[in-house]
C-alpha cells in the first residue's frame, strides 16, 4: 500500500505530463523574457553600476517591465484554467469523480501540479538571471538581498492570480466563461475601487487626487490586480512591507479555500454552462454590469475629451445596455433570449444611473463638508504656487499629509475660517477648475486655489481644494510666516544639512546660473546669512515682493551615499561632472530665492563680488521669442506691447490661436522686456496658470528660457 505522499507525487507527476505543453512554454516563454534579456540588456549597458543594481531586481518579476509582468500573470491564469479544465466536460467530471479518489485530492494535486508548471521554471529563471546579472557585475550583499526580495515578490504575485483563476474557474462550467470570470474576479475589486477615486474627482468639484485615498490604498491589497502590481513594484524597489507579504498569503488562502469549497459541492449538470450555479447568474450580472458601465463610460469621455459630465449618462445607459445584452448572450448563446432576463437588465441600469445622479448631485455633501472644528487637530495649507515655488529634499513626493505643511496648532482657526471662505465662493460658483480654466474672466485673476488637510482624531486627513479670494489667503500666509516653526517647516532651506553643502551657484533676472567660488568658510557664512533673512524678514516679503534672484546648493548624491539616507529630491537636477575629492555625484537643490528684505544675503554676495542684477540690459540681449497662448491672447494683457511692437517682429499665429513672437531689434527688446518679468511674484503667485513661455537670446551665446505668466496687481 503506497503512501498519501508518494499517491500525491504520482498524480502530479501525472497531471504535469498531461500538460507539458504549458510547462514548456513556461520554460521558454521566461527563459527568453529573463535570463536571455538581462543577458542582453547588459552587453549594451553604459550606465553606472549602482544604477544597475538598483534596476537588476525588476529583471526578475516584471516590475516596470509590463510584458514580463503580463507574461507571469497570463502564465498562471492559465495553469488554473487548463488544470481543472475536465470539471467543464460532462464525460469527464463523471469519469474522474468515479475513480475511488477524494475531490479533495483531486484538487490538491491538480492545484499543486498547476503551480508547479508556473513556479519551478520562474525559480529556474530567476537563479539564471541572478547567475547573469553577478557574473557581469559581481554578487553584493546588497544585490543578493534586493534580487532575493524581488523573487519573493513574484513568488507571492503568482500565487495570488494562481489562486483566483482557480476560484474563478469553480465557478463556471465552460472553459471560456472561466478565462472571463478569472478576468473579472482578479480585476474586479480594484475596478470597483479605483472607479470610486475617478469618479469622485469627475462630479465633485473639491476633490483633490495627488495623494492617495483610502479606497485607491484599498485596492493596493484587497484586490488581486492590485495586490499582483504591489508586490512585484514594492519587492523590486526593496519596500516590501509586512502588510504586503501578509495581504498575499491571506488572500491566497481565502481564494484557495473558497475553491476548495466550490470544489466539494460542484454539480456534475453544471459541466457545459456559463455559470456552475445558475441561482447566482443576475446577480452575478448585476455586479459586473453597473461598475463596468461606469467605467467604460468614463474612459470614451476621457479618450473623446468630452467636456462636462452630461455625456456621462448617455454613455453609461448605452454601455450598460450592451454589456447586459452581452452578458445575457454569454449565458444563453441564444439571440431570441436576451430578452428573457429583462429584470436584471432593469436593475443594472437603475443602479448604474442612480450611482450617477449620486455623483452629480452630491446627495453626500461632499463639496460643502467640513469637519467640526472642535474635531480638527490641525490643518494643512497647500496653494498651487507652492509646488511652482518650493521642491524639497525629501524622497517622498509632495504630499499635503506630509508635516511641512500643517500649521502651528494655534493657528487653526484661522485657516478654518479661510477654509469656510472656500466653501462659501464655491456655492457662488468660484471653483478651483474655473480658476483653472482658460475662460475669459475679469474676476478670475483676484482668486487661487488652495488645498487643505483636516487631520482628525486617529491621524485621518481629509483633503479638499478650495477657490480663494487672493486677499483673503495673502492675510492668512502673512498670519503663518509669522510663526517661526512654520517658516522652518515650510521652506525648504531649513531640511537640509548645511554642512553637507559642496557648492553654490546663483542666477539672477538674466536666469544664467553661476557657480560660485568661494571657500568653506565663505559658503557657511552665505548660508548662516540666509538662513536668518529667512527667519527674520517681515512675512509680508514673501507675499507682497518678488524674488530677485535664486540660490541653488549642491549635495551628495543619495544613491551613492553609504548609509542609504537621502540628502536631496531625487528628482532634482544632476550634475554631469564630479564635484568633491570622493568623485561622487551631487545633486542641486533649487528654488532658494533672494528677496528684497535678504540684506545679510545680498551684502554678503556683494562682497564676494556676486551682484544680483534686478533689469536685463537690452544690449545685452540678440533676441526674445515669446510664445503666448491662446487664454492669454483672447485676455489681452499684452496688447499694448504687441501693438508697440516694430514691422521686423516676426509673428506666427497656430490654428490653436496661440502665437508666436520673435523680436531681434533693440527697441523692440526694450519693450518685450517692460512688460515681463521671470519672476512673477511672491509665494501665492506663479501657481498652475502659467500658459506662456519665453525664449532670452544673449549675445554671448547663452540662452534662458522660462515659463512666465503676467503678473496682477490683486
Amino acid at each position: 500500500m503506497i503512501s498519501k505522499i508518494s499517491f500525491y507525487i504520482r498524480m502530479i507527476r501525472k497531471d504535469i505530463r498531461h500538460r507539458g505543453w504549458l510547462a514548456a512554454l513556461s520554460c521558454i516563454v521566461l527563459f527568453l523574457m529573463m535570463p536571455v534579456y538581462t543577458m542582453l540588456y547588459l552587453s549594451t549597458y553604459t550606465g553606472n553600476s549602482s544604477e544597475l543594481v538598483q534596476y537588476l531586481p525588476r529583471l526578475l518579476n516584471g516590475a516596470g517591465r509590463q510584458y514580463l509582468a503580463l507574461v507571469i500573470a497570463l502564465l498562471s491564469v492559465l495553469a488554473a484554467l487548463t488544470g481543472f479544465s475536465y470539471i467543464h466536460s460532462r464525460e469527464k467530471l463523471d469519469f474522474f469523480h468515479s475513480l475511488p479518489v477524494k475531490r479533495g485530492s483531486w484538487f490538491v494535486s491538480v492545484y499543486l501540479s498547476g503551480l508547479i508548471i508556473v513556479l519551478l521554471p520562474y525559480v529556474i529563471c530567476s537563479v539564471l538571471t541572478i547567475i547573469v546579472g553577478a557574473a557581469d557585475m559581481g554578487m553584493s550583499a546588497q544585490l543578493a538581498g534586493h534580487s532575493a526580495e524581488a523573487f519573493l515578490g513574484g513568488v507571492l504575485a503568482i500565487l495570488v492570480i494562481y489562486s483566483a483563476g482557480t476560484f474563478a474557474v469553480m465557478l463556471t462550467g465552460k472553459t471560456v466563461t472561466g478565462l472571463l470570470a478569472s478576468l473579472t474576479v482578479i480585476a474586479y475589486p480594484f475596478i470597483i475601487l479605483t472607479l470610486i477615486t475617478a469618479l469622485e474627482s469627475v462630479f465633485y468639484k473639491t476633490f483633490w487626487d495627488e495623494i492617495a485615498t483610502l479606497s485607491s490604498r484599498l485596492a493596493d491589497y484587497v484586490s488581486p490586480l492590485g495586490l499582483f502590481m504591489t508586490l512585484l513594484e514594492a519587492s523590486a524597489a526593496g519596500r516590501l512591507s509586512f502588510a504586503a507579504l501578509a495581504a498575499a498569503l491571506l488572500m491566497s488562502v481565502l481564494f484557495t479555500a473558497g475553491a476548495v469549497l466550490l470544489y466539494r459541492i460542484y454539480p456534475s449538470e453544471a459541466a457545459g454552462n456559463a455559470i456552475a450555479f445558475p441561482v447566482i447568474s443576475p446577480a452575478v450580472k448585476v455586479i459586473i454590469c453597473i461598475p463596468t458601465a461606469l467605467y467604460a463610460s468614463l474612459m470614451i469621455k476621457d479618450m473623446m475629451i468630452l467636456e462636462g459630465n452630461g455625456w456621462m449618462f448617455p454613455l453609461t445607459l448605452l454601455a450598460a445596455v450592451i454589456l447586459c445584452a452581452v452578458i445575457d448572450f454569454i449565458y444563453t448563446t441564444d439571440f431570441r433570449l436576451l430578452l428573457k432576463s429583462w429584470k436584471s437588465s432593469l436593475v443594472s441600469v437603475a443602479g448604474a444611473m442612480f450611482i450617477l445622479c449620486f455623483f452629480q448631485f452630491d446627495l453626500s455633501g461632499y463639496d460643502t463638508y467640513i469637519p467640526e472644528e472642535s474635531k480638527v487637530e490641525s490643518i494643512s495649507f497647500l496653494p498651487d504656487s507652492f509646488s511652482m515655488n518650493f521642491t524639497y529634499p525629501d524622497t517622498e513626493d509632495l504630499s499635503v499629509s506630509g508635516p511641512v505643511y500643517f500649521a502651528p496648532d494655534d493657528m487653526t482657526d484661522t485657516l478654518y475660517d479661510l477654509a469656510q471662505s472656500g466653501i462659501d465662493n464655491l456655492e457662488e460658483g468660484i471653483t478651483p477648475q474655473y480658476v483653472r480654466s482658460d475662460a475669459d474672466s475679469t474676476d478670475k485673476s483676484s482668486y487661487i486655489t488652495a488645498v487643505f488637510g483636516y487631520k482628525l482624531p486617529g491621524g485621518r486627513v481629509v483633503t479638499r481644494q478650495y477657490a480663494l479670494k487672493y486677499s483673503d489667503a495673502a492675510v492668512t500666509l502673512e498670519t503663518l510666516l509669522s510663526s517661526r516653526e512654520y517658516r522652518q517647516n515650510l521652506f525648504p532651506f531649513f531640511h537640509i544639512d548645511k554642512s553637507a553643502v559642496t557648492g553654490i551657484s546663483m542666477t539672477d533676472v538674466y536666469g544664467i546660473w553661476q557657480d560660485m567660488k568661494l571657500t568653506a568658510e565663505q559658503r557657511r557664512a552665505l548660508l548662516d546669512a540666509y538662513e536668518s533673512d529667512l527667519l527674520n524678514v517681515g512675512a509680508d516679503t514673501f507675499v507682497r515682493e518678488s524674488p530677485l534672484g535664486e540660490l541653488s546648493v549642491d549635495l551628495p548624491d543619495p544613491s551613492q551615499s553609504d548609509s542609504g539616507e537621502f540628502a536631496a529630491d531625487t528628482e532634482a537636477s544632476y550634475h554631469s561632472g564630479f564635484s568633491d575629492p570622493g568623485d561622487r555625484l551631487t545633486v542641486t537643490l533649487t528654488q532658494l530665492y533672494l528677496y528684497p528684505g535678504f540684506t545679510d544675503t545680498l551684502s554678503l554676495l556683494e562682497d564676494y563680488g556676486y551682484t544680483i542684477r534686478t533689469e536685463i540690459d537690452p544690449e545685452d540681449v540678440s533676441g526674445i521669442t515669446l510664445h503666448l497662448s491662446a487664454g492669454t491672447m483672447q485676455s489681452g494683457v499684452y496688447s499694448d506691447m504687441l501693438s508697440g511692437l516694430s514691422d521686423t517682429a516676426e509673428t506666427f499665429v497656430y490654428d490653436d490661436s496661440s502665437v508666436d513672437v520673435t523680436v531681434l531689434d533693440e527697441k523692440d527688446v526694450s519693450l518685450v522686456l517692460k512688460y515681463i518679468s521671470p519672476y512673477t511674484g511672491g509665494l501665492l503667485d506663479g501657481g498652475s496658470n502659467i500658459y506662456d513661455y519665453m525664449d532670452i537670446r544673449y549675445k554671448d551665446g547663452e540662452v534662458y528660457g522660462q515659463s512666465f505668466s503676467p503678473y496682477v496687481s490683486r
